[in-house]
């Protein structure tokens, strides 16, 4: 798939519910957990497979609200699996309930996972996360790695007066466990952008933190590749520490990402609320693939060179 831009789009992000069990200042409205919809696993599935198949999608990334509580999981994903046109399939969780499901999505054929972990302190952790257990997410990181959805990348979102003297100590936490850690610039979107910029901590300022501790040497950037990489030594340890910026260090040029959210809506970009509804292709046991062929290239065309910043939806429905 080539866009109105020229860029190859090959990466999906699939949500496949809005219901969550935590309700983080930075994607959720409210502080109220969300009990929303899910989408058709059959839906969900002849997605995949029309877009993998028909239109070089290859990168898949399982997402919520939280996808773990989504009925029938593991037997979604071994039914994407199978289809054998996927070069990644992966999925992000905040590891609520991971220690219990680990092994099964391993064995359904889930390749890796990405875990979102603000603070390494539980008290901190609740308030962040408005009523998560720090310990049941640390379970579910050590069962990830147990069972081998390897390497294991820890999320953390910088935020300024919140977590931001704790992001080197967190570097050094997921690093002595083998996994990648990335630091995420909080992004302003949706109704919640102005609360969420209050606690932007820059790019920059995140390396210069942890610089004081490791010694960064950038690993080069593959196309499409949002985070920028480092190999990081100190305290013992060596291994890759992520910054994704997309605040002060925006990759609109290269983006080759496309959502799908648990409503079957297709969003071209993040940062633009223009979207396209392929559920009306779906009449519960088929997909009309001509009719969707036909909604993706219309929206295809819409996808901006650069976000324009007026997305209404919040994060927790758009799927990340």
């Amino acid at each position: 798939m080539i866009d109105g831009c020229g860029r190859e789009i090959d990466h999906l992000r699939l949500s496949l519910t809005e219901r969550c069990n935590m309700a983080c200042r930075y994607c959720a409205p409210s502080g109220q957990q969300r009990a929303g919809r899910q989408i058709d696993a059959g839906f969900a599935f002849e997605l995949v497979r029309w877009l993998t198949q028909c239109h070089g999608i290859r990168h898949v990334r399982l997402t919520g609200g939280e996808p773990l509580l989504y009925r029938g999981l593991a037997p979604l994903i071994g039914r994407l699996a199978e289809l054998g046109t996927l070069h990644e399939l992966t999925l992000t969780t905040n590891g609520q309930a991971l220690a219990g499901q680990a092994a099964d999505l391993c064995a359904a054929g889930l390749k890796r996972i990405n875990i979102s972990l603000d603070t390494l302190v539980p008290e901190r952790f609740t308030r962040l996360t408005r009523g998560g257990d720090l310990a049941r997410t640390l379970a579910g990181i050590e069962a990830a790695i147990r069972h081998g959805l390897t390497p294991v990348k820890i999320n953390v979102v910088a935020q300024r007066g919140l977590n931001d003297g704790e992001l080197a100590d967190m570097a050094q936490w997921g690093l002595s466990r083998g996994c990648v850690v990335r630091f995420l610039e909080a992004m302003p979107i949706g109704p919640l952008a102005g609360e969420v910029d209050k606690y932007l901590v820059p790019a920059s300022e995140v390396l210069e933190r942890l610089a004081e501790r490791f010694v960064l040497h950038p690993i080069p950037q593959s196309i499409g590749q949002p985070a920028t990489d480092y190999v990081a030594t100190g305290q013992g340890l060596r291994g890759v520490i992520g910054v994704i910026a997309p605040t002060t260090r925006p990759f609109c040029a290269s983006c080759r990402r496309i959502r799908i959210t648990h409503r079957g809506r297709l969003v071209p970009c993040l940062h633009d609320e223009r979207g396209v509804d392929l559920a009306r292709w779906w009449d519960g046991r088929t997909l009309d693939t001509r009719g969707a062929d036909g909604t993706l290239s219309a929206a295809l065309q819409t996808k901006p060179a650069l976000g324009p910043q007026n997305q209404s939806v919040t994060m927790l429905s758009l799927g990340g």
